[in-house]
């Protein structure tokens, strides 16, 4: 493995420090690509290293010597030869001796290949669950925040970007301090969907093709089934996955129309495209305010935007793109 190998670990845990709830799970991502080294491996640069991080590990190459162009249950000895090479030297003994154990029962292989996984998954694991004030699920939110906009660096700071000019937009025009958070929560996590997206769309600085812009498009309808499974997040469901809805019914994926818009959907979709046609992209600087103001303006002629949201981002400009650059810095 190259010395490279612990860039993701690292920056994985990272992403969830400040997580009271989250903060003895980054330690275990921190090393999970530590071998084991005869016991050694229990301690990396003067640091314990959880033991659980030894059976992310192992699980980790075992998942990644499968090749999913084949049939799995004709690549279990190899697999097995494999890992047992490594025994002590990359893997705990008494983990590679559990694996082997449980290597003969094909459900377990037919389980790891299977698209069903996320099903299967409900059913073999008892979750803790959490009972989280607003205040937990913004900062739990904002860790996803990071991961979405961590894929590509054309966005490298665009969810955090909306949700800050959505907050600010939704307090001017009168939100409740608990809808404030909400709709910053919905900002977070807004772009969710494009998770499902190939990043070599994502990243694509030249005009997309007809066939990857239908891909693109389905990113807010991505976003709508992931939220709509959490109890509790419809209204901020509502307002995250109507992003791209336009009051002329021209939006995507629902075409929802004028009054079927809620304002909440209608303020982040305003945010959504101040932040996009301000920030800087690799490939191109983002416009000054006067010239976003214009696009904007045109935007809420068209019915493409709310005329009112506009008009408030517009009276409060400077102090709304200031947020918008100190949440982005």
């Amino acid at each position: 493995e190259p010395p490279s190998v612990n860039d993701h670990a690292y920056n994985g845990a990272e992403i969830l420090v400040g997580f009271d709830h989250l903060e003895h799970v980054a330690d275990i991502i921190r090393y999970h690509h530590v071998p084991w080294d005869h016991g050694s491996g229990l301690k990396h640069d003067g640091n314990d290293v959880p033991y659980l991080s030894h059976i992310i590990y192992l699980a980790d190459r075992i998942v990644v010597l499968i090749d999913s162009t084949k049939n799995v249950l004709e690549q279990v000895d190899g697999i097995k030869a494999s890992i047992m090479a490594r025994k002590d030297t990359f893997f705990a003994p008494e983990l590679v001796e559990a694996f082997l154990a449980l290597s003969h029962r094909e459900y377990i292989w037919l389980d790891i290949t299977s698209r069903s996984i996320q099903s299967i998954m409900v059913n073999l694991i008892v979750f803790d669950t959490l009972d989280l004030e607003l205040d937990d699920v913004i900062i739990i939110t904002k860790i996803f925040a990071k991961i979405i906009d961590s894929r590509s660096p054309f966005t490298a700071n665009h969810s955090i970007g909306v949700a800050k000019t959505s907050q600010k937009l939704a307090k001017l025009i009168g939100f409740s301090k608990n809808e404030c958070k909400k709709m910053l929560i919905a900002g977070y996590l807004h772009d969710l969907g494009k998770l499902a997206i190939d990043n070599r769309i994502l990243e694509k600085p030249d005009e997309l093709t007809y066939k990857e812009y239908n891909i693109v498009k389905c990113h807010p309808y991505h976003t709508y089934r992931l939220l709509h499974m959490i109890k509790g997040f419809e209204v901020i469901n509502t307002w995250a996955s109507l992003h791209h809805e336009k009051l002329n019914g021209t939006g995507y994926p629902f075409h929802l129309k004028g009054s079927s818009i809620p304002l909440g959907a209608r303020i982040m979709a305003v945010a959504d495209v101040f932040t996009a046609i301000t920030e800087n992209r690799p490939y191109r600087k983002g416009m000054d305010i006067k010239e976003a103001a214009g696009v904007l303006k045109q935007m809420a002629d068209d019915n493409s935007l709310c005329p009112y949201v506009v008009g408030v981002l517009i009276a409060h400009l400077d102090a709304i793109n200031a947020i918008r650059i100190d949440a982005q810095s």
